[in-house]
């Protein structure tokens, strides 16, 4: 048997970024893993996030460069707005598969895969190499594996949990909103507050809402929540596997596709206009509720992660990499 594969991950975390990048990132390192990948992380700005090395590449791309000559791996995956060409050319002359994760496509990519696993992925315009494979669209959105795992609902007609996410990073104003307006729209139901271990924490009063901060999985509160209120970003497909009706609020400009393009395929409900009006909506219909959950299990299984590692570990013995122990 040939020597595990070793694969490289390169991403970004932070107050002011957010866990996305890193989450997408240790989803497809826990599917390598499973199949015998060795496993490292150089993240630029993840104070508190507990990965194997805090690097300021974004900074200095040379400090990445250096790290991945010194550990030669077979495989490099990329996911940060802070990636220049240039690196990425660095990256694929160093590893013998070189991986960008993007839902941008808003710079040239010169790597061998390029990974976005959202709804609207297949219709950018990207820029590549003329032998770059492309994966694109919920069936290779990058989730928990534990996604993957049919989740076990019991649908109600009333709603007694609202699930509020906004990010490792949320706006106060946001949060505060967000809060406001599920008190106002489903007064009776229990909220749940999930905090990024970068927010500060929300001065929340009244029974009823309990906070939760730095936890490893939304899962289990997805699980138990009748709906929920979250970003648009990783969260959002999350809640979609998880089969729990969402309402997305968008909180930068790159999560705006996101949020329109799952709104208008029904999928999900947008804030605007009104946040009260969507959650109301929602939950004044348990039909559509249930409706939403069914169609958004469907569409993103959870299974994403390892369908990219699948595809990762077929090219590397395609190119004479290390093929990964089972």
């Amino acid at each position: 048997m040939s020597a595990p594969l070793r694969a490289a991950f390169l991403a970004e975390a932070g107050p002011g970024v957010g866990l996305g990048h890193l989450r997408r990132c240790q989803a497809l390192a826990a599917a390598l893993g499973s199949r015998g990948a060795a496993v490292r992380f150089l993240v630029a700005g993840a104070a508190g996030v507990g990965t194997d090395a805090e690097l300021d590449w974004t900074r200095d791309p040379a400090l990445a460069v250096e790290a991945l000559a010194a550990w030669r791996p077979h495989v490099a995956v990329v996911d940060s707005y802070g990636a220049s060409p240039e690196l990425f050319e660095r990256v694929a002359a160093l590893a013998s598969y070189a991986v960008a994760v993007d839902d941008l496509a808003d710079r040239r990519l010169p790597v061998h895969l390029v990974v976005n696993g959202a709804w609207h992925a297949s219709r950018l315009t990207y820029r590549a190499r003329p032998d770059t494979l492309f994966l694109l669209g919920p069936e290779y959105t990058l989730l928990d594996p534990a996604f993957g795992e049919a989740p076990r609902r019991t649908p109600r007609d009333d709603v007694r949990r609202v699930l509020v996410t906004l990010g490792g990073d949320p706006p106060a104003d946001a949060l505060a909103a967000a809060l406001h307006a599920v008190r106002r729209a489903a007064p009776a139901a229990r909220i749940d507050v999930a905090l990024g271990p970068f927010a500060p924490v929300p001065d929340v009063t009244g029974e009823g809402v309990r906070v939760c901060r730095g936890l490893d999985s939304l899962r289990p509160l997805m699980l138990e929540a009748d709906l929920a209120v979250t970003g648009g970003g990783v969260t959002l497909y999350e809640c979609l596997a998880t089969g729990v009706p969402v309402i997305g609020v968008c909180l930068a400009d790159n999560q705006r596709p996101n949020i329109d393009e799952l709104g208008r395929a029904g999928l999900i409900l947008s804030s605007e206009p009104s946040l009260e009006q969507a959650i109301g909506r929602l939950a004044g219909d348990p039909a559509l509720r249930r409706s939403m959950s069914v169609r958004g299990r469907c569409d993103v299984d959870g299974r994403g992660a390892a369908r990219v590692a699948d595809a990762i570990e077929r090219a590397c013995v395609a190119v004479g990499a290390a093929r990964t122990a089972r």
